[in-house]
């Protein structure tokens, strides 16, 4: 069993936020990175993409059972009174992204599938080729 096997659902979004914090510190920067890398790592945050309509979708239905089951009240930092209001508002949103994530998904797949048939020959030391150089 590993950590992530121990994880509750909150921990899961807290962990998947700070891989994705972590990966625009470890790209900000560079600048040798082969286009067949940027293909792979677009595979996986395509694949992070497709797995969002799922979770938005069980996010909504723990809403919508929360409202079932449990007795709810609105705190005083909002306007809104009505917790049911205020959930038929979320899981509008989450119906919303859950459809944004689709196209992401679809965005994403096609960025990867442009880039993953590009070969690298390392990096371009400035020199302009002589024409006996090209093919």
């Amino acid at each position: 069993m590993d950590d992530n096997d121990q994880l509750e659902a909150s921990g899961h979004a807290t962990a998947a936020r700070r891989h994705v914090y972590g990966f625009n510190l470890a790209t900000m920067w560079a600048r040798d990175q082969i286009p067949a890398e940027t293909s792979d790592e677009l595979a996986e945050f395509a694949d992070l993409a497709a797995a969002l309509p799922q979770a938005f979708s069980q996010l909504s239905s723990t809403l919508e059972q929360a409202l079932a089951d449990q007795v709810l009240s609105m705190d005083a930092m909002t306007d809104e009174s009505d917790p049911a209001m205020a959930i038929g508002v979320a899981r509008l949103h989450l119906e919303e992204a859950r459809g944004l994530a689709v196209d992401l998904h679809k965005h994403l797949n096609a960025a990867r599938n442009a880039t993953a048939h590009i070969i690298s020959e390392g990096v371009d030391d400035g020199q302009e080729s002589m024409p006996w150089d090209q093919p």
